[in-house]
């Protein structure tokens, strides 16, 4: 989360669109949507920028009262926790349908949050149309017609939002906002430059405890967690400052294979691997009481092929104590990267202090320079080792290695001609270089480039 920025919470009733306004005003499709009600569960956050000055929209589950759902008491309590840290709340609505039994329940929980709050009639698709005229009864002031699937009158909403914020702030205009800024960082110095969080997408196959580990690292009931497989559908963001360093934590929807997946599940398991796209370390939660199955070996695979570094969360040691030393056995032979793993408990929290300081060592590793000096030496130790490959009569002759980039890192080794170097030895090279460069887990690069 970003504390520092005004909040704008996104509430409303299943189905009322709020997902796909989020996703308009954010100029993304952060947000999975789906003609499915009750897609979103969990709150999501979304740095935007209008004007001028950035704010963090908040968007949550759709409020429903029935409680037919077994997320509904979840999801209400989640969006209490997001109202009572709102600046502002947008209260979205179906223009056309009129207000439902579920939308005065919301503006009762809105006006109790002591909040101002903006009635966005949406699915106004029409520039014509009016909004349904019982939606004054809901007592928010006028409706502020939009189409969020068009953007018909969002950017209208947008500076009605900055207006209501300036307000607020005591009526200051966002140009203020912005020179206020600029300001405060040129008398501070050095404040803008602070320390990146580490990306981590915390993955796995569905039911593995990945939203109960999100939360434990994170300190609260960031997401919904429960029995049912497939809760999480969303990629969560939440920075955490820890003793070990600071981390964006990126909880992802269950994993399976992906001919397996269909409707929203697709969308869900889009997002996790885009999730990976952003992330330097993806933590592989699996699940203790399972062991390490074909599945989870896959989505390790996944995650090297996005380049990240990878370790493995053995969760829910409470229940049965893991075999460390027969998994990372088992890793080490299956998986090229050879990530190191870890016990952990989500509901104790035993072992999560472990886990931290593994994926700051490898947030430090990913984004590490050797010394081409350092790198030279192993280069000759390596031709100590084996005889060199050759190819008709010429043997291959390493003469030089470099790092030349890094997140991750990225190697160039000269020889005198590249089509003599094997499979096989490239990938003796890659373990050696892993091994003594304690890269275990690290995805590594090497460039075999001829003269």
């Amino acid at each position: 989360m970003t504390p520092d920025l005004p909040s704008v919470v996104v509430v409303g009733s299943p189905n009322a669109g709020k997902s796909t306004l989020v996703n308009r005003l954010s100029g993304s499709r952060t947000a999975v949507v789906h003609e499915t009600p009750g897609v979103t569960r969990d709150r999501k956050d979304v740095e935007i920028e209008w004007g001028g000055r950035r704010l963090l929209l908040v968007d949550t589950g759709g409020y429903d009262s029935g409680g037919a759902s077994p997320f509904a008491g979840a999801i209400r309590a989640q969006i209490e926790v997001a109202l009572e840290n709102a600046d502002l709340v947008l209260f979205v609505v179906d223009g056309r349908a009129g207000a439902l039994a579920d939308d005065h329940e919301i503006a009762q929980a809105v006006r109790r949050a002591a909040v101002p709050a903006l009635l966005v009639a949406n699915k106004l698709d029409d520039p014509t149309a009016a909004p349904a005229p019982d939606l004054y009864k809901l007592g928010m002031g006028e409706p502020l017609a939009v189409s969020a699937l068009h953007g018909l009158g969002v950017g209208d909403l947008l500076d009605t939002v900055l207006e209501v914020l300036g307000a607020r702030a005591g009526g200051g205009t966002a140009d203020d906002a912005v020179a206020d800024g600029g300001a405060d960082a040129a008398s501070s110095g050095s404040t803008r430059e602070v320390e990146h969080p580490v990306p981590v997408a915390v993955v796995g196959r569905p039911n593995a405890g990945k939203s109960s580990l999100f939360n434990a690292v994170v300190g609260e009931p960031r997401v919904i967690v429960s029995e049912v497989a497939g809760t999480t559908r969303d990629a969560i963001d939440t920075v955490v400052e820890t003793a070990h360093g600071r981390f964006r934590f990126i909880d992802t929807a269950g994993m399976r294979k992906a001919a397996k997946v269909s409707g929203v599940e697709y969308y869900s398991y889009l997002r996790s691997l885009q999730s990976l796209d952003r992330a330097h370390v993806a933590v592989v939660v699996l699940d203790a009481t399972v062991g390490m199955g074909e599945v989870d070996v896959q989505i390790a695979v996944e995650a090297a092929r996005h380049r990240c570094a990878t370790l493995l969360a053995v969760n829910k040691c409470d229940l049965q104590q893991p075999d460390l030393v027969e998994i990372a056995g088992l890793a080490g032979r299956k998986l090229r990267q050879k990530p190191p793993a870890v016990a952990v408990s989500a509901q104790t929290h035993a072992g999560v202090d472990d886990l931290l300081e593994l994926v700051a060592g490898l947030g430090r590793r990913y984004a590490a320079h050797i010394p081409t000096a350092e790198l030279n030496r192993a280069l000759a130790a390596l031709g100590g080792e084996r005889p060199l490959p050759a190819k008709r009569g010429r043997r291959l002759k390493m003469y030089y290695a470099a790092q030349f980039g890094t997140e991750p890192p990225r190697i160039a080794i000269e020889v005198n001609d590249r089509t003599l170097v094997t499979r096989d030895f490239g990938y003796f090279v890659e373990n050696r270089l892993r091994r003594r460069f304690a890269l275990e887990g690290i995805p590594l690069i090497i460039d075999f480039k001829g003269k």
